[in-house]
Parts: C-alpha cells; sequence; structure tokens
C-alpha cells in the first residue's frame, strides 16, 4: 500500500461497528442498548466490542427494485410527509392560514346577509382600494389584479387605485406601462387619464432592461395629462443617508420642455442634487424652472443633498448698484403657491438660511441637517411661523429642544410637532451617531405649547438631566387645559440617572400623563356583532325581567338543551391549617396570607422608616387620583394615544427590540400537562 494511502472500511465492518452513544437513536430499542451499554462495565462493553468485530456469515444478497425517478405530474400527487419521527410526545401541528381565518371569523348569529358592495359608486371602491392597498408592493398589485377580476363593479374602481401611483417593482414596469398608454383602441379604460402620480427609484431609470434601450421619462410624461406629482428618489436620501455605488441617472434635457409643451401644472416635485447635470448655473437654471406654468401650482417641494462646498450660490449687480445673491431661497421665492418644504441632508441650511425662507408656509419639514440649531431655528418660528401648522424635525444632530420655549407665541396654529433624536453616522466604520448639543432641555428651560396641536411625537430624547425632565413633563400636565385638541402623544426618553430613581421618575410621569390625556371610553356592546344576535339579546333580556345578560345566561337561553357549566369546589386539606376558606362560617381566626418580597429590594430598604413623610416632594412619589400637590388635576382625557417611555438605552442605528428574537412557534407550551407526574425517573427523556 502506498504511504499516506487510507484503508478503506469494509461494509461488513461499517454495518457491526457499535454505534456511539452521542448519536442521537432512531428507535425506542436503540435507547434501551445505549442505555445498557452505559451500565455495563468497561470490561463487559470490552467483551461486547469483541463479540461485535467476530466474523459474520456472509448474508444473502438481496436486490432491490430500482426506483424510478417521478415525473413532474405523480410528484405532485405524491402527498408530502406532514411530520418526521419525534421522539416523545408529538407536539401539535401549527395552526393553517385557513384555520386561523376560521379562527377569526364572526361566532355569534347571524342573519346572513351580505352588504351589496356592488352597488357603492365608484369614487367610494376606488378609495377602499386604495385605502386597503397602500403602500403598493408586489403582495397589493396582485391584490388589487385580483380584485379587478371577481366582477365589472370592482373591476374600473381597483383599477383606478393601481394606475393612480402605479408601482414601478423593476427596471421592465415604466417600459411596459409605457407600450400600454400608447395602444389607443381596445382598452377597458383610457389609463392615460388614470395616471395623476409617479414616484419612481433613480435605480429603475439608470439601469437598463433586458433588451431594452435606457428608459427616457420625459416620453412617459408626455402620455400622462393628468399628471400632479412626480418624484425620482435617491436610496442616499434614506435613512442611513450614506452614500452608495449605483449608476449615475440625470434629469433628462427635454422633461421641462415636455411638461410645459402639454400644460401639465405640477403639485409636488422633488430636487436632488445628484440628478443635475451641469453643475454651473446651478440656482438661475431651477429659478428658470419655477417660473414656468408647470410650477406656477406647485405646493410641495423636496429639495435634498445640497451641500453648501459643491452648490455655492452667486452674487449679481442690478441696474440701480443692488446686489442680489442667487441662492436657493431666491430660487424657491419664484414658486408663489408653495405650502410644503422639506430639506433633506442639506448642509446649505445654516445661518440665516431659513429666515429667507417664505413667509406662507404650512409645513416645513428638516431631515439629517447636520446644521441646523435651536437659536437658528427659534429666529425663524419667530418671524415666520405664524403659519405654520406642521413642524418635522428628523436626525438633526446639532438640534435640541430650546426653541420649544417660544412655540405658543412662535407658532400659534401649529397642529402636528414631530421630533426624532434618532442618528446616524456618516461612515459604516465608525459609530459618531451622537448629538453635538450639550443638553436637550436645562434645568431652566419650560417648554411652551401651543392651544392648536393635535399630533405631539417626540422620540429618542437624551442628553438631559431629570430637573429638565420633570419641567417637561410637568409643562405638559399643566398646559393640559388649554390643549383641548390633542389626540396623540408620543414621547420616548433616555435619561441617564441611577436606576431606582429612574423607575420612580418613569412610574410618576407615566400614570399621571395617562391619567391626564387618555381617553377611556366605554367598550363596545357584546351583542353588536350582528342584527340578529342583538335581537335575541333583546329578547332574552325582556325574559330575564328586563336586567342585563352575560355570557353564560345568554348562552343557555340559546341552546337550552346543553349542560351549563357548574363551578366544582375545591377539595380543602385536611388537618390542622392555618387559614380557612373565608365562606365558612366555622372557620378560626383568619390568619393573612404571607406575601413574597424579593430579597434584593427587601435588603436595600432602610430598617427603620421615617414616621414623618415629606409631601414636598411630589415629583419623585406617583401621584393620587386626580391630585398634585394637594391640588386637583385638569383631566383632558381625549388623546387616543399616550406613549410614554423612559429608559436609559443609548439609541443606536439598528434598533433591536423583541420582536426580533421570536420565531415562529405557537406561543405556550403543547407539551404540558398540568396533571402530568413532575417527578421524572431516569429512564424517561424530555424529547
Amino acid at each position: 500500500m502506498a504511504p499516506g494511502a487510507t484503508k478503506r472500511r469494509s461494509n461488513r465492518q461499517a454495518a457491526t461497528r457499535k454505534r456511539s452513544k452521542y448519536v442521537d437513536p432512531d428507535t425506542d430499542d436503540d435507547f434501551e442498548t445505549s442505555d445498557a451499554e452505559a451500565d455495563h462495565s468497561p470490561d463487559q462493553l470490552h467483551h461486547a466490542q469483541a463479540e461485535a468485530q467476530a466474523p459474520v456469515p456472509k448474508r444473502r444478497k438481496v436486490t432491490r427494485k430500482t426506483h424510478r425517478p417521478q415525473t413532474r405530474s405523480k410528484a405532485a400527487k405524491a402527498k408530502p410527509k406532514t411530520q418526521t419521527r419525534i421522539i416523545g410526545q408529538t407536539r401539535k401541528p401549527r395552526s393553517t392560514a385557513a384555520e386561523k381565518a376560521d379562527a377569526a371569523k364572526f361566532k355569534g348569529p347571524s342573519d346572513g346577509k351580505i352588504p351589496e358592495w356592488t352597488s357603492l359608486p365608484s369614487a367610494i371602491l376606488r378609495d377602499i382600494f386604495v385605502f386597503a392597498s397602500q403602500p403598493l408592493d408586489s403582495d397589493s398589485v396582485s391584490w388589487l389584479h385580483n380584485a379587478a377580476h371577481i366582477c365589472r363593479a370592482f373591476a374600473e374602481p381597483a383599477l383606478e387605485a393601481y394606475y393612480y401611483s402605479p408601482a414601478f417593482l423593476n427596471t421592465l414596469h415604466p417600459h411596459r406601462l409605457l407600450e400600454l398608454l400608447r395602444i389607443r383602441d381596445g382598452r377597458y379604460i383610457h389609463y392615460n387619464t388614470k395616471v395623476k402620480s409617479l414616484e419612481i427609484d433613480m435605480r429603475k431609470l439608470s439601469y437598463t432592461a433586458h433588451g431594452r434601450p435606457l428608459f427616457d421619462l420625459s416620453e412617459l410624461v408626455a402620455e400622462l395629462p393628468q399628471l400632479r406629482h412626480l418624484q425620482v428618489t435617491n436610496p442616499i436620501d434614506e435613512p442611513p443617508y450614506r452614500r452608495m455605488k449605483t449608476q449615475q441617472w440625470w434629469y433628462p434635457e427635454n422633461l421641462f420642455t415636455t411638461l410645459a409643451q402639454h400644460g401639465q401644472r405640477l403639485k409636488t416635485w422633488r430636487w436632488s442634487r445628484d440628478m443635475v447635470a451641469d453643475p454651473s448655473q446651478l440656482y438661475p437654471a431651477m429659478a428658470s424652472v419655477h417660473e414656468g406654468q408647470a410650477f406656477q401650482d406647485l405646493e410641495t417641494l423636496v429639495v435634498c443633498g445640497y451641500d453648501a462646498e459643491d452648490s455655492p450660490a452667486s452674487t449679481i449687480l442690478s441696474e440701480n448698484g443692488e446686489e442680489t445673491v442667487l441662492d436657493m431661497p431666491w430660487a424657491i421665492a419664484k414658486l408663489p403657491n408653495l405650502k410644503d418644504l422639506t430639506f433633506v441632508s442639506c448642509n446649505i441650511v445654516r445661518d440665516d438660511f431659513l429666515t429667507k425662507l417664505p413667509a406662507n408656509l404650512e409645513r416645513l419639514e428638516l431631515v439629517n441637517c447636520w446644521k441646523v440649531d435651536s437659536d437658528m431655528l427659534t429666529d425663524y418660528l419667530l418671524q415666520n411661523g405664524a403659519q405654520l401648522r406642521e413642524l418635522i424635525l428628523s436626525h438633526n444632530v446639532t438640534l435640541n429642544l430650546a426653541f420649544l420655549t417660544s412655540l405658543a407665541t412662535s407658532c400659534p396654529r401649529l397642529e402636528t410637532l414631530v421630533v426624532d433624536g434618532h442618528y446616524y453616522s456618516e461612515r459604516v466604520s465608525i459609530n459618531d451617531a451622537e448629538p453635538e448639543y450639550n443638553e436637550l432641555l436645562t434645568a431652566s428651560d419650560v417648554p411652551t405649547w401651543p392651544t392648536t396641536l393635535r399630533h405631539v411625537s417626540l422620540l429618542q430624547l437624551q442628553k438631559w438631566s431629570q430637573e429638565a425632565g420633570t419641567n417637561f413633563f410637568r409643562s405638559l400636565v399643566e398646559g393640559a387645559q388649554s390643549l383641548p385638541d390633542l389626540r396623540h402623544l408620543a414621547i420616548q426618553a433616555h435619561i441617564d440617572i441611577p436606576w431606582r430613581d429612574r423607575a420612580g421618575f418613569r412610574d410618576t410621569w407615566t400614570a399621571r400623563l395617562q391619567q391626564v390625556f387618555l381617553r377611556r371610553g366605554k367598550p363596545p356592546h357584546p351583542y353588536h356583532g350582528s342584527k340578529r344576535q342583538f335581537e335575541l339579546y333583546k329578547q332574552v333580556k325582556e325574559k330575564n325581567g328586563g336586567k342585563d345578560v352575560d355570557d353564560v345566561v345568554f348562552d343557555a337561553a340559546l341552546n337550552p338543551n346543553r349542560v351549563s357549566h357548574v363551578q366544582v369546589t375545591p377539595h380543602k386539606a385536611t388537618g390542622d391549617t392555618d387559614t380557612y376558606d373565608s365562606d365558612d362560617a366555622s372557620s378560626p381566626t383568619e390568619k393573612p396570607l404571607p406575601t413574597r418580597r424579593s430579597t434584593r429590594v427587601k435588603h436595600s430598604q432602610p430598617s427603620t422608616e421615617p414616621e414623618n413623610a415629606s409631601d414636598d416632594d411630589s415629583d419623585t412619589a406617583p401621584a393620587g387620583a386626580g391630585e398634585q400637590n394637594g391640588t386637583s388635576l385638569f383631566v383632558q382625557g381625549l388623546c387616543n394615544v399616550v406613549d410614554v417611555r423612559i429608559d436609559n438605552q443609548r439609541p443606536r442605528e439598528n434598533m433591536f427590540t423583541e420582536q426580533d428574537f421570536l420565531d415562529s412557534e405557537r406561543s405556550g407550551d403543547e407539551d404540558w400537562n398540568e396533571g402530568a407526574d413532575m417527578e421524572f425517573e431516569d429512564d424517561r427523556y424530555a424529547w
């Protein structure tokens, strides 16, 4: 034998060699064999191995029938194995989608009447389909396609719901839509007039489809006479706002000419710095586009990626010698009907930039603008914030909440306030997602709230003290009477204080805010599931003498032959006991059951408690029902959502929650048997 060669094990030795006890047995007999081997001594095991290696008489060769490969049709008819062999108790099978849908169906008595959905007006059906299908993805598009094939009454509303803002899921979809729009005869509906909004990813335009040329957006725009909203999105303008390698795409030269020639008037447009081919005369070219007829009705403008270094402003002298700065505010001023303005990843928003914006804005959104601070924002709100109704501030690393101290005065019409303090790193290799301000709020800053607020969402608030947090939450509680329109309140705060103080702080203010703002409406009537169920409920109520009925009485009236539930009194232990049932008249003096107390909390408490506790520290002790510092609290009680979270987490780019670690197993333990003996013997196995 050549050196280094391995000796091939014979089939007989492979069949007779001892099975390792670390391999899972396949049958119960293997369990017994493994147990027997474990109980033997080493000499007995050696003797058994010698017997196993003894020559075995040759067995008769058995010819096995060769299985032919199954065809596709036979393989489809073959029943798949639903469950493999499991040692121990068999688990219950998981519920299928059909079983879950059947469990969610109404189980009460019904009159069997189905509303006449087909009789609804087409506009109402279209709105229903639009609401049910957003956002459009592959599943919702398939659902709309199937809904359009149910009946003629659903066909046109379902198609209108899709073609209002068609989804481009791959690079071939724009070509197919253009081919459909160019067909003039034999179409079910006039698709050209149904498309009113286009939002397409830049990558669907910069890459070519198989066997097709590079798609020209201007050709598609020319076929849409009712187009009102047009946005070409860039993935770098979305979280985490970092550069990525993608094929470059620029606005077509004839796009704006096509809009003017076909008389289209846009209401929404998006400017992206990376899609402008010619950087020279950047703002004058933008201003000339804004002055066109297609942009005179523009109401919503999104500006992305404009940097002060690669987008410099220029200055010109007029005839009278006055200087005119050609910058972004100058170009935006060419839009007379602008109401909604958004800046994404624009560091040109600095110094006095905001004060140059139009004063008639109703919505302002600043996203990932790392040069925006509270002083700059306060100056703008005091000067031009009187018309604002929505203020969205997300991921701005230098912006704290100092502008809240004058918010009620500067924005008297504000309805929506959203601040997101979650930040992103500029590079993947390092983590610099940290705020650049020293304090979110100082101990002397007291926020003021406009009386018109309806939605308040303040997320990932960090870098502030307990005193500042106390002033912040107290301003909400004390201002509840002046917030009659508030319906949504969400606050996520991170306060770095000892865990005991933080626990008391959290319990106090969470309970107090929910007590003041949360709506506590009555639950729906349990017997309004159907008209027939409610009629039967009224009949049972009349037979019960006009008294209200519960589930047991109602079920017994509907099913008189069914055996009613009988409550069985549990067996009482014999012998001397310290406590008896309270209903037993012969019970001796009752002794309260000892309550279990955490050892850690028990040892952490002082040995003696002060006899007279101070009542002045109301911010660290839970408030009573509707009282604070001896005065009653005003209960607004109109908010549908009151979500207050106070912890000490450090926000990260990818925040993991409990849902990220849950599998698809069914809830509960199906193998648990309440009456089973918990003392397992040595010959029993858990699985």
